[in-house]
């Protein structure tokens, strides 16, 4: 909690200390008019009485103003009215000053006891409102399931007085539980609509020591975090949804490019070795060279393929699992781009990298797969000599990835669509020389990190595909 809760408002009761203090307060009411009695007249006198009236009246209840108000009556009756020292009146002027006195003194006791009552209650309903939220915006702070009970636990504690424990839901149907006591032990049950997300147990004794105003934001508050556990349930089902729904697309994406990216080198391969086998030895020699290098170039076209698919098969099978790992991106960068140089070494490609280390928790091999897609489908849309350029920069909380190429470029009409597999398949990233999985596998395993990709235009020409990732908090070290 940022700030301790305040204890609830009091609720003013009659106690025997009251009297004592309105008694106090009126004795000392009467000193003072004893001490000004030769300087002023009666009607002044009934003036200071009045005021200890007044006095007792705000911080008292209602009795207990009364109470003063008629000793007020009397003693003024008694000591300042003629006859002194009797409860005798000679003057008609008298009776109708110490009837008014009287009256006023009531008057004035019930309007302060109302007024005091109701800045009670407004101090009440500020505090109510403030615990709620407060508890409201450490709920939505809160990162996870534990996170809500923890805050749940800490603040129901605070307000109820006692030790809260949540338990985990059981095996009960959701319209037979009802906030009840069982024994001296308070549950308080955490359902919303048809779903039960547990209850809270308070220590034996703390439902009869709650006043009602404190029961009540209890009983509140439990609803708040009944709220706050199914507001995360839903957020958990929309991520597992949008897990499937990325691991899905990948399987796809996976499907049609088995039709292409591993059919096309096979055919090559097989046709290579096929003319060797048949006319190996009508073959000069630089021919049969020249099928040697096709057939090695296409072998490791699909040992690149297939290495994707097999970085594929460790995603599991039915969700989308990532093995995390924390790993600075500058390495993931120059990882895919020295491989890209074995395949491609005569390419000209420059990097531009942070100077200070930036940490990722991401899955590597997929990471770098991604970056590798992209760069290969550079490398082929490219003309001859042209720089691929390669910019990594840090935006507030994300890390940006822009590979930059000096190709054909990309219609603004087509940017969106070349990350859809079946728009890569007629043209885009699926051309007549193919870049492995393809844009569409490389936005699934960017999007399965909480990333993006997305295509830019360059400056100048060519073509800027943008990977964007997530930066988390760093993690602790240990000294």
């Amino acid at each position: 909690m940022r700030e301790p809760l305040s204890p609830a408002m009091p609720i003013l009761r009659v106690r025997a200390t009251d009297y004592v203090f309105a008694t106090a307060v009126t004795l000392v009411a009467f000193a003072i008019a004893f001490a000004v009695d030769r300087y002023f007249p009666a009607a002044n006198l009934a003036l200071i009485l009045l005021t200890a009236v007044l006095a007792v009246a705000i911080r008292k209840p209602m009795a207990v103003a009364v109470y003063t108000a008629v000793l007020c009556f009397l003693g003024d009756n008694f000591f300042f009215t003629a006859p002194r020292y009797t409860l005798a009146i000679d003057s008609i002027d008298d009776v109708l000053a110490l009837g008014l006195f009287l009256a006023v003194a009531l008057v004035c006791s019930r309007m302060a006891t109302r007024l005091s009552s109701q800045v009670i209650s407004l101090r009440a309903a500020q505090w109510r409102a403030r615990t709620l939220l407060q508890l409201g915006q450490q709920l939505a702070a809160a990162a996870d399931t534990a996170a809500i009970r923890e805050v749940a636990t800490r603040a129901l504690g605070q307000v109820a007085g006692a030790t809260a424990t949540m338990r985990p839901a059981e095996d009960e149907s959701p319209a037979a539980v009802t906030p009840a006591d069982r024994g001296n032990e308070w549950m308080v049950p955490l359902v919303v609509g048809t779903h039960h997300h547990g209850s809270v147990m308070f220590a034996p004794g703390t439902a009869d020591g709650l006043d009602p105003d404190r029961r009540e934001l209890t009983l509140a508050m439990t609803q708040d975090i009944a709220l706050a556990l199914e507001r995360d349930r839903l957020a958990q089902e929309l991520e597992q949804a949008r897990v499937q729904g990325e691991t899905e697309r990948l399987r796809n994406a996976l499907l049609s490019s088995v039709s292409h990216d591993l059919r096309s080198p096979l055919a090559s391969m097989i046709g290579a070795a096929d003319t060797l086998a048949m006319y190996e030895a009508q073959l000069p020699r630089d021919e049969r060279q020249e099928l040697l290098q096709a057939i090695l170039h296409e072998g490791q076209r699909l040992d690149r393929y297939i290495q994707n698919l097999l970085d594929m098969t460790r995603l599991g099978h039915g969700a989308l699992k990532l093995h995390r790992d924390w790993v600075d991106a500058t390495e993931v960068v120059v990882a895919a781009t020295d491989r890209l140089r074995r395949f491609f070494p005569n390419l000209a490609l420059t990097t531009s990298l942070p100077h200070d280390t930036v940490l990722l928790y991401v899955h590597p091999a997929l990471i770098e797969q991604a970056l590798f897609n992209v760069l290969e489908n550079a490398a082929h849309f490219s003309p001859p000599g042209a720089v691929v350029h390669v910019v990594v920069s840090v935006a507030g909380e994300h890390l940006r990835i822009d590979v930059i190429d000096r190709g054909p470029g990309i219609p603004p009409e087509e940017r969106a669509r070349i990350f859809d597999m079946f728009h890569s398949v007629s043209r885009g990233d699926r051309g007549s020389k193919g870049i492995g999985l393809g844009l569409s596998i490389c936005r699934g395993m960017i999007g399965a990190h909480g990333g993006s990709v997305e295509a830019l235009p360059g400056d100048g020409g060519g073509a800027t595909i943008r990977i964007t990732l997530p930066l988390p908090p760093a993690p602790e070290t240990n000294a």
